[in-house]
């Protein structure tokens, strides 16, 4: 089996989408339940979340290689999710560096890591929203179920089974 570009970015696209979201719910229930497990369990997974979003932002351009020149893949949407992904990169980064610093500032019992932990929950609320915003413009590439044009004419066809002239091979 050979894994090429487009099947890493795949891989690794999902996962500052998913932790992001985790991680906030995490923290936001060490608020509510004041456990700090779940404190220490959303900090971590906004980490992990801000290597994901490195490591699918380095993979791609490699994926764009492979998927710009498929049958209905939108150069516009490729782009377009190139940009939005960029500043996604940067939200999430600069959450992961707050959620280490709260890290430290919990472990050492400092009086500001509670502020931090606040901090920490806006940058994490910030980053969940917009790495599924930039999920959503990646699956536009690929998924014209997203893009509403996945009737052909570029209408939803409701009819199933019909085959879709832009795709060659999709049935819906």
């Amino acid at each position: 089996m050979h894994i090429d570009p487009a099947h890493w970015h795949l891989l690794f696209n999902h996962f500052p989408v998913i932790l992001s979201i985790t991680g906030t719910g995490f923290i936001l229930a060490a608020f509510i339940f004041k456990k700090q497990h779940l404190k220490f369990g959303g900090l971590i997974l906004l980490m992990v979340a801000a290597v994901g979003a490195f490591a699918a932002h380095r993979t791609g351009e490699g994926a764009e290689e492979i998927v710009e020149e498929m049958a209905g893949v939108s150069h516009e949407a490729i782009h377009n999710h190139e940009d939005i992904a960029s500043t996604g990169l940067n939200i999430m980064l600069g959450t992961g560096v707050i959620a280490l610093i709260t890290i430290l500032l919990v472990h050492a019992k400092k009086k500001s890591a509670t502020i931090f932990l606040v901090v920490t929950l806006l940058a994490s609320l910030a980053s969940a929203g917009y790495m599924s915003y930039v999920g959503y413009t990646g699956g536009e590439i690929r998924h014209p179920e997203i893009r509403g044009d996945f009737g052909g004419n570029g209408t939803n066809n409701p009819d199933a089974g019909e085959q879709n002239e832009d795709v060659p091979g999709m049935d819906y």
